[in-house]
């Protein structure tokens, strides 16, 4: 059960940034002119609205919400080894989230915006592929008859958190008001927080997933999908 709520936690961290602390600045950044594929635009973009002109230590840290998620599946695996599918994601998700951060550290010029443009947009589909993963794997294990609404919930919430981050990443990319971002903001942390919620309920449903009731579970639905064939 500490696996849950240290997952819980490091889903909360990660879903929630809250810039505060300015580490160091990134190196001045040139506009390029006359370059073909890379207007002035898009240049504008990634290097101000997305790689930002600092770099920045948030309040709720990413990278320790990753460590916690991390920890946790490790308690879940007893559980079920389909939490195994979780790790790859989430060491992916973390290296790409710390290259993000030191990115104008380490390229300038073309290479700056077009790594950055390309890291940022894998950062968003394999951090959303990784919690598909973390939630559908929860949702499996503690799929029964009693608990089987709070875990159509609990994916219900995250889907909605992760369709807000998809489209956080675009209007944040293209610069829209502060407002409409907070918004977003503001929407990502409930549906997460709901998502939380209907997860903390399914907590008492953890159950060994062992060979023999998954070889059952199969062979009951083949039974099944043969018995409505004829």
């Amino acid at each position: 059960m500490a696996g849950i709520f240290l997952i819980m936690a490091g889903l909360l961290l990660s879903a929630i940034d809250v810039p505060a602390v300015v580490i160091a600045e990134y190196p001045s950044y040139t506009v390029l002119h006359n370059v073909d594929g890379l207007g002035e635009v898009i240049q504008d973009y990634v290097i101000n609205n997305m790689i930002g002109k600092e770099l920045r230590a948030d309040v709720m840290s990413d990278v320790l919400g990753y460590v916690l998620i991390f920890i946790g599946v490790c308690f879940l695996l007893k559980y079920s080894m389909r939490f195994l599918r979780v790790f790859i994601p989430l060491v992916a998700t973390t290296g790409l989230y710390l290259l993000m951060k030191y990115l104008p550290f380490l390229y300038e010029g073309k290479d700056l915006v077009v790594y950055g443009l390309a890291f940022s947009v894998l950062l968003v589909i394999i951090e959303i592929i990784m919690e598909y993963f973390l939630i559908y794997s929860i949702a499996d294990v503690t799929s029964e008859l009693p608990n089987r609404r709070d875990t159509v919930l609990m994916k219900f919430g995250w889907i909605g958190s992760a369709l807000c981050r998809g489209i956080l990443y675009c209007i944040i990319l293209v610069g829209l008001s502060d407002v409409i971002i907070n918004a977003y903001r503001v929407a990502q942390a409930a549906f997460m927080l709901f998502c939380l919620h209907r997860m903390f309920r399914c907590r008492h449903y953890l159950h060994k997933w062992d060979r023999e009731r998954y070889i059952a579970m199969k062979n009951n639905a083949k039974e099944e999908k043969l018995s409505r064939a004829t």
